[in-house]
């Protein structure tokens, strides 16, 4: 009976010292985390309130980037975080891995609200090789806001891919059929706006279509949109568009006029060069036909759009051409004097924002857009079919937005003309970053 007893009071007493165990350990947690600051300093929360960005490319495209010894852009956003709180309570440090230096750099940065912003400068003195990045937000309030990456630094491989003085000559002066008349004139007649019988007319319609166009080619290329959060108000990229160029530079031709005989309802193919090797390049016939052929824009006669505006001009549609009547005059399409010209008016327009959109996705085939497969050997782009050196997603399937250089079939309209739902078709950041200088592609692969 005694050995009974004793295993009775035994029994009742685990659960007991369990129950005791349990009060004594919660109220050390509670004790914890009251004086968590105190005893092991503020809590990290790396939960993405805070996000270190390069070039204005989010963490899944940037991930694998090689960048330069300087001129690219690095971010700290902090969404919902004023400039003042910023100011006072961010800190962010580079670290070489190689020689394991570490750099204060947080008091170079512009601090704004949501977000800051650095243009890592040559007198930074960056070397090659992985560099990490640690931003640290103190809210004042709340923990520490921490996040981290790392970087791969590398120099040019035989200077920059976009090289200074290099130009793209858009050329409407062709005439490849030989039949004495520019192929964009022909073109302009085949539309609508304008006659043979008065050629005078027709060149002054023509110059006021490729003005338009080259235009909206210099719009695509110097975005005033900050696309990778410079904050400069002049980010500019270093190649000039040109109907015509000094013999001096660096030029790449694109012939602009006719149809493509090889491909039908093919507006544009110029051939993609990688990291702008052939500078000197001419896209104007050859195999395949390569140019841009205004003239294939007919492909698009479904959309309410292309008949709306090109419908008073065309005999197809009803219409009676440009220049068929007598009040069609050039001077009129400054100040509209009737409906009529004022209708001629913004079909020159749209024509011209259209072409201009196709010459810019052209122009970027070639000059290195968009190189196939991931950051540093590519830019994300396809590597075969109509996917071919135009925008994939990071996970290999169709661009989720809609960027200028995304496949050209997928484009309506609407779209070319920048009256789409977005606006006009803008390169993705990554791309930005390219023509800009700041993504280095590996050679040779």
């Amino acid at each position: 009976m005694t050995r009974v007893r004793r295993a009775t009071r035994g029994a009742l007493s685990g659960p007991l010292l369990a129950i005791l165990i349990g009060v004594v350990a919660g109220l050390l947690l509670l004790l914890l985390s009251r004086f968590e600051s105190a005893l092991f300093g503020p809590r990290i929360d790396r939960t993405g309130r805070i996000e270190v960005l390069v070039n204005g490319v989010g963490p899944r495209m940037a991930r694998d980037l090689l960048l330069p010894t300087h001129g690219w852009t690095l971010q700290v956003r902090y969404p919902g975080i004023d400039a003042a709180t910023a100011k006072g309570g961010l800190e962010v440090r580079l670290r070489s891995e190689r020689t394991g230096a570490t750099l204060p750099i947080h008091s170079r940065f512009e601090i704004g609200d949501d977000g800051a912003t650095f243009v890592v400068p040559e007198s930074l003195g960056l070397g090659e090789g992985l560099v990490s990045v640690r931003a640290r937000l103190d809210p004042g309030e709340g923990p520490i806001l921490e996040d981290r990456r790392r970087l791969r630094i590398r120099g040019w491989l035989g200077g920059p891919p976009i090289g200074a003085r290099q130009v793209v000559v858009f050329d409407f002066s062709v005439d490849r059929d030989d039949d004495g008349v520019v192929d964009f004139v022909e073109d302009l007649e085949h539309f609508g706006l304008a006659v043979r019988e008065r050629p005078d007319l027709a060149a002054g319609v023509a110059a006021r279509v490729e003005a338009r166009a080259l235009a909206r080619v210099e719009r695509a290329y110097a975005a005033t949109h900050d696309p990778n959060r410079t904050g400069r108000p002049e980010d500019p990229v270093r190649v000039r568009f040109r109907a015509s160029a000094d013999p001096a530079d660096t030029v790449t031709r694109i012939c602009v006029g006719g149809s493509n005989p090889t491909i039908d309802g093919s507006v544009g193919y110029v051939r993609f060069d990688r990291g702008n090797e052939r500078r000197f390049s001419t896209e104007c016939g050859g195999e395949p036909h390569a140019g841009i052929f205004p003239a294939e824009l007919d492909t698009y006669q479904s959309s309410a759009l292309y008949r709306e505006v090109l419908g008073p001009f065309l005999p197809a549609l009803g219409g009676r051409p440009f220049g068929s009547q007598e009040g069609d005059r050039m001077d009129a399409l400054d100040d509209p004097s009737s409906s009529r010209v004022a209708a001629a008016a913004r079909a020159v327009a749209i024509l011209g924002d259209v072409l201009g959109t196709v010459m810019a996705h052209e122009a970027g085939h070639a000059l290195g857009l968009v190189a196939p497969g991931k950051p540093g050997v590519g830019l994300f782009g396809g590597a075969e079919g109509d996917d071919y050196a135009h925008n994939l997603d990071p996970t290999g399937g169709p661009a989720e937005e809609r960027w200028l250089m995304n496949p050209g079939k997928g484009f309506r309209f609407e779209e070319l003309a920048g009256l789409g739902e977005g606006g006009e078709l803008v390169f993705r950041p990554l791309s930005y970053a390219y023509l800009r200088d700041r993504v280095v592609l590996v050679e040779g692969r």
